[in-house]
């Protein structure tokens, strides 16, 4: 099976044993990834998407996203309008989710809270720091769209979301494991170097 091949059938993998929801993004875009021949599940818009009128999880969890050049290491200065994705890295200013869509199409995870609990916040970016630096792809950072003390992590086609009063290191940790690499269809995981995430590829 070729690694597009790989990367659909995760796409549209529904197994319930698996940590987080499924978010159905083959029925949801009517296509599936890279489909050359009509609908897909993750052109590169230059427009604003709203995820929510598609049906898509809250935060998305694929779908359409920005992909018009790698953006700088400031939310709020891009480097290009409609850039994507973002540097992987942790965050204290949210970025647009149309960018941190394209880090998931890259293999990556994205961490997203909504809270002002110190010792949350805290605690996800010692976590995250963690992964990092031990060269898995991620990006944590605040998402205001998302409901008020709450807490989600995403991978392509899944969502682990819950309020601050269930966080625990642990649940983020078991997601990362169970969907490290499963959604690759770009290889971009053989791409990562493995003591630095400083010069992984950004387009």
């Amino acid at each position: 099976m070729s690694r597009l091949d790989r990367g659909r059938a995760a796409e549209a993998d529904g197994d319930p044993s698996l940590p987080g929801e499924f978010v159905d993004l083959q029925t949801i875009y009517r296509g599936f990834y890279g489909n050359p021949d009509g609908p897909a599940t993750a052109p590169h818009v230059q427009a604003d998407v709203d995820y929510a009128a598609d049906g898509n999880s809250n935060p998305p969890a694929g779908g359409p996203h920005w992909g018009s050049g790698p953006c700088g290491s400031d939310p709020t200065a891009p480097a290009s309008s409609f850039c994507g994705p973002a540097p992987w890295g942790i965050y204290r200013e949210p970025w647009a989710a149309e960018t941190l869509v394209h880090n998931m199409e890259h293999a990556g995870f994205v961490i997203w809270y909504n809270t002002s609990d110190a010792v949350v916040v805290d605690e996800l970016e010692r976590l995250a720091e963690q992964r990092l630096n031990a060269g898995q792809t991620l990006v944590l950072a605040p998402y205001p769209g998302m409901e008020a003390d709450h807490v989600a992590i995403t991978s392509w086609s899944r969502i682990d979301k819950f309020p601050v009063e269930e966080f625990e290191g642990s649940r983020i940790e078991a997601f990362i494991d169970a969907h490290l690499c499963r959604f690759d269809p770009e290889d971009f995981c053989a791409r990562v170097p493995s003591d630095t995430i400083d010069t992984f590829p950004l387009n």
